[in-house]
């Protein structure tokens, strides 16, 4: 279990530039921005161009019950890292699943902000409404699917780990 800030920080320090070029470079659709983009479009109506808090928000509480398989309304570490929309076949496939599992126990450690091995409802939605607004680059208080795809940190922080380079 990841309980250091200090180390959490470094390595969301480290792992951010990563994720932006990643997204720069390539014009071809890779699974892993396939599959973020069908994220985006569950997210709201799926031919939205952009969505708003309330929306975001919405779709965080449905997969807040769906990683709550214990149904206790905490998300334990182990209901965490065995909940994925997909990103770990593609880690698999890749050769990435080391980088893929790192990722996850810092987004966890991120999450879980009084560090006590669970993420609660209140944390859990705190996370969602940081994350949204920090992913509003134009601070318009939408998200665009731009700014899903590029900003967002559960996206950003599997790109980078996904990644190769």
């Amino acid at each position: 279990m990841m309980n250091s800030k200090p180390t959490l920080a470094l390595l969301l320090t480290l792992m951010t530039p990563v994720a932006t070029p990643l997204a720069a470079q390539s014009t071809e659709a890779t699974p892993g921005q396939e599959l973020s983009e069908l994220i985006f479009g569950s997210i709201g109506d799926s031919s939205a161009t952009e969505v708003d808090m309330g929306q975001f928000v919405d779709f965080g509480r449905s997969i807040f019950v769906s990683i709550d398989s214990n149904e206790d309304g905490e998300i334990a570490h182990e209901e965490f890292v065995e909940w994925d929309f997909g990103f770990e076949f593609i880690a698999d496939e890749n050769g990435r699943q080391q980088a893929f599992q790192a990722a996850r126990n810092i987004l966890f450690a991120n999450w879980d902000r009084d560090s006590d091995g669970t993420i609660d409802r209140r944390e859990y939605h705190r996370a969602m409404a940081w994350d949204y607004r920090r992913a509003d680059a134009n601070d318009d208080a939408f998200l665009t699917r731009e700014e899903f795809l590029r900003g967002y940190t559960v996206i950003k922080t599997y790109r980078a780990a996904l990644s190769e380079q």
